[in-house]
């Protein structure tokens, strides 16, 4: 084997490592952020006790935060960045977070967090959600009669919002 080929073997080696490892910590306001190098060896990233005011740093891209710099590092390594908020902080999640960004937000008992775009939610876009989901909604979404037994099956739960935004950009 030339060195070419043991230089692409270790890194598909590394890769195939990488794809196996997670990585699990607890944010704290006072504490540092982790270093980047957790990127390049986890493939799963999960941050649990979020804070709102950190919920919305990251939504304004407040880079001067440690903690949202090495937030969107991660998503710039293709990290899988699983981020764990408490039950009474899902409405201040941007509904555009839920919708659009590469993250999964998910309660402490592992349910995950999600919205969709259609203002009909029919069976197939419910069927397509992990069991036990969190589905947020707006007053002018309606689920279709299949929906609501799709909902009921995987033992989901409908969280409604007044409106599309949440709490603190009213």
């Amino acid at each position: 084997m030339n060195d070419l080929e043991q230089l692409v073997a270790q890194v598909l080696t590394k890769l195939k490592q990488r794809e196996r490892q997670t990585y699990d910590c607890v944010y704290d306001r006072q504490a540092a952020a982790p270093d980047t190098q957790v990127f390049l060896d986890h493939a799963t990233v999960t941050v649990a006790n979020l804070s709102i005011e950190l919920i919305a740093r990251l939504y304004r891209l407040d880079t001067a935060d440690p903690w949202v710099a090495w937030l969107l590092q991660a998503i710039d390594y293709r990290v899988e960045l699983r981020l764990v908020v408490n039950d009474l902080s899902l409405a201040f999640i941007p509904r555009p977070m839920l919708l659009d960004w590469p993250v999964i937000f998910m309660t402490p008992e592992f349910r995950q967090v999600r919205a969709v775009y259609p203002h009909a939610i029919a069976r197939s876009a419910v069927a397509g959600l992990p069991d036990r989901t969190i589905l947020v909604v707006t007053p002018t979404q309606r689920l279709t009669a299949e929906a609501h037994d799709a909902l009921s099956k995987k033992q989901m739960t409908l969280q409604m919002r007044t409106d599309e935004a949440c709490i603190w950009q009213k």
